[in-house]
């Protein structure tokens, strides 16, 4: 009865764990030190997207990326944004420049919305995640 009871307790942990696995992903912000005008049009679109106005969202982050095309965020974030629009193409497009240029940066190439766009997540990642390949 113990092994069951604490094999029951390791499957359940295990679920809490990989939960977060599946979170949703949203907008990351950026400093306004390298490119304020960027990280400002960064600024107004995270407040569009948070908003549900992906339309305004995106010509905020385009914006940003068109302002410093090296802001990894601006990236991420038009490419979310391209996610809950169905530019599924550009919104690859744009996750794959914010991994290459921020490969260190977790936020974005540990996502799972990130990872299933770029074809790098597992049958079980996308599982959890609603089974989306891109």
């Amino acid at each position: 009865m113990q092994q069951r009871i604490t094999h029951c307790l390791m499957i359940l942990g295990s679920l809490a764990m990989l939960s977060g696995c599946a979170a949703t992903t949203g907008p990351l912000a950026v400093l306004p030190i390298s490119s304020p005008t960027a990280a400002q049009h960064n600024l107004e679109g995270i407040r569009l997207y948070n908003d549900g106005k992906w339309k305004g969202a995106e010509a905020r982050f385009l914006a940003a990326v068109q302002d410093d095309p090296r802001l990894p965020e601006a990236h991420f974030n038009l490419a979310l944004t391209e996610h809950k629009l169905g530019h599924h193409d550009q919104a690859r497009k744009h996750f794959q420049a914010a991994g290459e240029l921020a490969p260190n940066n977790k936020e974005i190439v540990e996502s799972t919305i990130y990872r299933n766009h770029l074809g790098l997540s597992s049958t079980f990642e996308r599982h959890l995640s609603g089974g989306y390949s891109y």
